[in-house]
C-alpha cells in the first residue's frame, strides 16, 4: 500500500471537462451533520419569517423586527450548506502575470452579518419581550443564563469579524511557477513545488473536511484545510494543484488566466 507522504510519479490521467471531478480518496463531506443542520436551519428560517408576516400584519413592530433577524440567522447556515454542496458560489480569483491567487471565499462578511443579527436579535427581544403582542412566549426571566451567553458569543464573534477583517494580508492560496503560499488566521506556509513529493487528501488527524495535504521532503505536512472555502468546487481545486505539481510545464497557465479557465470548467486530469 502506498504510504500518504510516499513519493508520486505516475502522469495523471486524462478526465472529461463534461463530467464531474470525483473527489479525493479521504475526504469526508458529514452529509449526516450537514444535513441535520441544514433541516434545523432551513426549518428555523422558515419558522421566524412566518412569524414576521404575521407581526407585521398585527402592527407589531418589535416582534417583526426580531422575527426578521432571527430569520437572517437561520437563513445564512442554510444558504451557506446549499452553495457548499451544489458547488456553487463565486470564484475569488485574480492573475498578475506570474500566478493566480485565490481569495478566502466571502464568509467573513456574511459571519459578521451573521453575528450581528444574533447580536440585536437577542438585545431586542430581551429589551421589548413584553411588547412581542404574544408572537412569542415571553421567557427572559427563567433563561437570563442562556440569553447572556448568546450575547456575550456574539459581542465576541462579532469583534473577531471585524478583526479578520481588516487584517491584511488576507487569507489566500497562491500557485505560481515557483510554488505554492497559503495564509490564514492560524496557519502560513510557502512550498516550492520541487520540494513537494505528495498532495494528498488525507493522512493528518482532524483533518478531513477537504482538505488538501502537501508532504514535503523531509518536514511536516502543510494543510489548506477545506479547498471549498477557496474555490466552490473544492475537488476541481485539489486537481487542479495536482497537475501542475505533477506537470512543470504547464505551470505557465498559472501566470496567464488558463489556470483559472480550467478551474472554472472543472477541466483538469484526475491523478
Amino acid at each position: 500500500m502506498l504510504d500518504d507522504n510516499a513519493e508520486v510519479t505516475a502522469p495523471p490521467q486524462p478526465h472529461s471537462r463534461h463530467n464531474k471531478l470525483p473527489q479525493p480518496h479521504g475526504w469526508q463531506n458529514r452529509y449526516r451533520l450537514f444535513g441535520s443542520i441544514l433541516v434545523i436551519a432551513a426549518v428555523g428560517g422558515l419558522y421566524f419569517a412566518v412569524k414576521a408576516v404575521l407581526a407585521v400584519a398585527h402592527g407589531h413592530w418589535a416582534a417583526a423586527t426580531v422575527s426578521a433577524l432571527s430569520t437572517i440567522v437561520f437563513g445564512i447556515p442554510t444558504v451557506w450548506i446549499v452553495l457548499m454542496f451544489a458547488c456553487r458560489g463565486r470564484l475569488r480569483a485574480s492573475v498578475d502575470g506570474v500566478g493566480t491567487s485565490l481569495a478566502l471565499a466571502a464568509g467573513i462578511r456574511w459571519l459578521t452579518v451573521w453575528f450581528g443579527a444574533v447580536l440585536v436579535a437577542v438585545v431586542g427581544y430581551l429589551a421589548f419581550g413584553s411588547q412581542m403582542g404574544g408572537e412569542f412566549p415571553d421567557v427572559r426571566a427563567r433563561s437570563a443564563a442562556f440569553f447572556a451567553v448568546m450575547v456575550v458569543g456574539a459581542v465576541l464573534g462579532l469583534g473577531a469579524m471585524v478583526r479578520a477583517g481588516r487584517r491584511r494580508p488576507r487569507p489566500g492560496l497562491r500557485l505560481s511557477p515557483a510554488g505554492v503560499e497559503f495564509h490564514d488566521a492560524v496557519t502560513a506556509f510557502r512550498l516550492p513545488w520541487a520540494d513537494i513529493v505528495n498532495i494528498t487528501g488525507t493522512g493528518v488527524e482532524g483533518k478531513n473536511l477537504r482538505p488538501i495535504i502537501f508532504w514535503p521532503r523531509g518536514g511536516e505536512p502543510a494543510v489548506v484545510a477545506n479547498a471549498s472555502l477557496y474555490a466552490p468546487n473544492g475537488a476541481a481545486l485539489f486537481w487542479m494543484i495536482r497537475y501542475y505539481w505533477l506537470m512543470p510545464a504547464a505551470r505557465g497557465e498559472l501566470g496567464n488566466g488558463v489556470a483559472v479557465q480550467r478551474l472554472r470548467a472543472n477541466h483538469f486530469p484526475v491523478g
